[in-house]
């Protein structure tokens, strides 16, 4: 980890969820697939590779006509309703006709939104909840900030995270404003009383939305970089600059970093 050289005692640490608390077990364009075909699709109509292909299309498209995941189109959709949508035109790029999915979305979109609500779509990585627990017991107040709608607190519960937090997740549904602005961020520190500056930390694995987000709203940041593979969707470029970029590989890196500053022994 690339140390930082401010020294003030860290009061709120701040985190991205996917691939940082947590990441598909699959691939997202497998379970997709997986759940297509459980749900009556020809397994000739579509495969894997063609899910995958779709997936980032079909989500432009759904929120380029629905965006904010249509909370306020007219009539507003339900984030259910929206990510039905997205669920049909994924599969129907994908490969599967209109009739066919008329006949069997019913099944479907349930199915695949139950799914990633679940430990059965998701699971943490295996110190997540270690830090969660470690940072309440030195004091340290936490949250979520994620680009995401009110679905995402049914994952959060399912996976134990929720109740570790000490604040409520950040939301850009609820803040109608997504990283990497500086709004989302600005909200997330309001909610957990504290103000941008150093002491706050956010933590996430994406340098655009994460990084540059939270250094533009004043807040320290650091880049998680696991080793190995990251999971297929995951935002990394091969020109990404990261020399002045503070970078951690795992979340204890965190911790130690919290009972050093704050001068906590271990």
């Amino acid at each position: 980890m690339s140390t930082t050289t401010r020294q003030q005692p860290v009061r709120l640490v701040l985190f991205d969820i996917f691939d940082t608390l947590c990441t598909p077990r699959k691939p997202i364009h497998e379970q997709y697939h997986e759940e297509g075909i459980k749900g009556g699709l020809s397994p000739e109509s579509i495969t894997p590779q063609s899910v995958r292909s779709a997936f980032g299309p079909a989500f432009k498209e759904v929120n380029a006509g629905w965006p904010l995941y249509g909370k306020h189109s007219e009539p507003p959709l339900s984030p259910e309703q929206w990510w039905t949508k997205i669920i049909y035109q994924t599969l129907k790029h994908a490969g599967a006709s209109s009739q066919e999915l008329e006949l069997k979305m019913e099944t479907i979109g349930p199915s695949l939104m139950r799914r990633f609500e679940s430990e059965e779509g998701y699971h943490n990585f295996p110190e997540t909840i270690a830090t969660l627990t470690t940072l309440k017991d030195l004091g340290i107040k936490t949250s979520v900030v994620s680009n995401a709608d009110p679905r995402i607190l049914k994952t959060l519960s399912s996976l134990d995270i929720l109740p570790h937090l000490t604040h409520p997740p950040t939301l850009s549904w609820d803040v109608e404003a997504a990283k990497p602005s500086s709004r989302i961020f600005e909200a997330a520190c309001r909610a957990c009383g504290e103000v941008p500056g150093e002491g706050v930390i956010m933590v996430g694995d994406e340098l655009k939305a994460d990084f540059q987000g939270a250094t533009s709203a004043s807040l320290e940041a650091r880049l998680l970089r696991r080793p190995g593979e990251w999971s297929d969707g995951a935002v990394r470029t091969a020109e990404e600059e990261l020399g002045e970029v503070n970078l951690i590989s795992n979340l204890e890196e965190i911790v130690n970093e919290v009972r050093r500053r704050n001068g906590v022994n271990p």
